[in-house]
């Protein structure tokens, strides 16, 4: 949107946003309730006359016309109102009342408004069939009196009203700035390179501490991120550089003219090794990668877990009994069916086998295990030998963690990071435990 377009939530511009409002609303309402008003007061004084008509009327069949000027008469002297009455003789002599108009000025009969001494009134005339007319005045003053204050009292209750609601918008509004202010200037933070940044928020508070709260999850998982990328870079530099420098050492050799060629074909297939080496490390790292941003949840559909976990123990059985090791698999009795990555999951479940007998020793017992679990399913690889310290543990699970004593032995330190990874995208999660001896893993797979 441009900006010719934008509005501005300054509390400048919301006060007078508000005054506006509150003018049109005052002039709308009080033109509703002049209009509404003024019909009731109308129909209500129309009414009280036309009753006051019928009375009269009814005296003057009963009584006579004569005795229904003097009770006029005695109205007049007695009480003052809002109605004044007049009675007319058939000659249009006035036989009792009050005086206003004379009976030739009389419009015709019903209600009609008109001016006499300086003042208007709404006059009912009505001929009776005995003899005589009846006309019933009313001082238009008194009904504007009425209506000026009922129309004072709505305006001074809208007006507390709005300004009220006026009032309380304007501090509204405050407080969402200075809610909304606390995470633009945790934004501004982490946007100046401040990743330790926070929004805001308190359990349980309202829909900015949510907002806060979410934003901070995205900035941990940003910073968790980003610590990430300098772990792998570092690690990167650090473990594919000798590596890299064995590749090219061994093409720097195969390229000397002077070499004999059985030497050349051997540097030739060292570098080929060292090539595959560096490939894998990637490859592991890019199914790492798709995992844990959730790029393989394409790839995820239901699956029995049984002859998957079956077949992967049994294409790792011979290498297990070639080192002089024993495997052992338990099963469950029926079909455990979750929506899983079978490719990742197969690799997860080889690296742990491939780690069970690499660490495991001569002689090592490895046990595979699969159970159910209430909200999926649990695979289970423990072996018997010197087992991970329980400082590390937690430790060995991240990218290129390699402990000290088996950085002799060739490898990238990303087996048991795609476990971790392959649970993240399961929604489950991967426990070291102590075998009491050895090191059992759990890899508990979600629905």
């Amino acid at each position: 949107m441009t900006d010719r377009f934008r509005i501005s939530a300054r509390p400048g511009l919301l006060a007078a946003v508000l005054g506006v409002c509150i003018a049109v609303l005052l002039t709308v309402s009080m033109t509703i309730v002049d209009l509404a008003g003024e019909a009731q007061i109308v129909r209500r004084q129309r009414l009280v006359a036309g009753t006051a008509r019928d009375y009269f009327v009814a005296f003057a069949h009963e009584e006579g016309l004569a005795a229904m000027a003097r009770a006029l008469d005695r109205r007049d002297r007695l009480e003052a109102g809002a109605f004044t009455f007049a009675v007319f003789d058939d000659a249009g002599r006035l036989i009792g009342g009050d005086t206003i108009m004379p009976f030739r000025q009389l419009p015709g009969p019903g209600f009609s408004t008109l001016a006499a001494a300086g003042r208007s009134y709404e006059v009912l005339v009505q001929p009776m069939a005995t003899s005589g007319t009846l006309a019933i005045f009313e001082d238009l003053a008194d009904r504007q009196s009425f209506r000026n204050a009922v129309l004072g009292a709505v305006f001074a209750a809208l007006l507390v009203s709005l300004l009220a609601v006026g009032a309380a918008s304007i501090w509204l509004q405050r407080l969402l700035v200075r809610r909304a202010r606390g995470i633009a200037v945790a934004a501004e933070r982490i946007a100046g390179g401040d990743l330790s940044a926070r929004a805001p928020a308190v359990p349980g508070g309202d829909v900015f501490d949510d907002l806060g709260r979410s934003v901070n999850a995205m900035l941990a998982r940003i910073e968790e991120l980003l610590g990430d990328l300098r772990l792998v870079t570092d690690s990167l530099a650090h473990d594919l550089r000798l590596p890299l420098a064995r590749l090219r050492a061994a093409l720097a050799q195969a390229a000397d003219p002077a070499l004999p060629e059985s030497e050349r074909l051997a540097q030739i297939e060292r570098a080929d090794l060292g090539a595959d080496q560096i490939l894998a490390t990637l490859s592991s790292l890019l199914d790492i990668a798709r995992a844990e941003s959730g790029l393989s949840r394409e790839s995820i559909a239901p699956l029995d877990l049984r002859p998957l976990v079956e077949e992967i123990v049994e294409l790792f059985t011979p290498m297990i009994e070639d080192a002089g090791q024993t495997l052992t698999l338990t099963l469950p009795d029926g079909p455990t069916v979750i929506p899983v990555h079978a490719l990742l999951l197969r690799q997860a479940l080889g690296n742990l086998l491939h780690n069970a007998s690499r660490y495991g020793g001569q002689g090592a017992a490895i046990t595979v295990g699969l159970g159910a679990t209430p909200t999926g399913a649990a695979i289970t690889v423990a072996d018997d030998g010197p087992g991970v310290a329980a400082g590390d543990r937690e430790r060995v699970l991240h990218r290129f963690v390699r402990l000290d004593e088996s950085r002799t032995l060739q490898g990238s330190g990303l087996g048991l990071a795609i476990v971790a990874a392959c649970a993240k995208l399961h929604g489950g999660t991967v426990r070291l435990e102590d075998a009491a001896p050895g090191l059992r893993v759990v890899l508990e797979l979600g629905e």
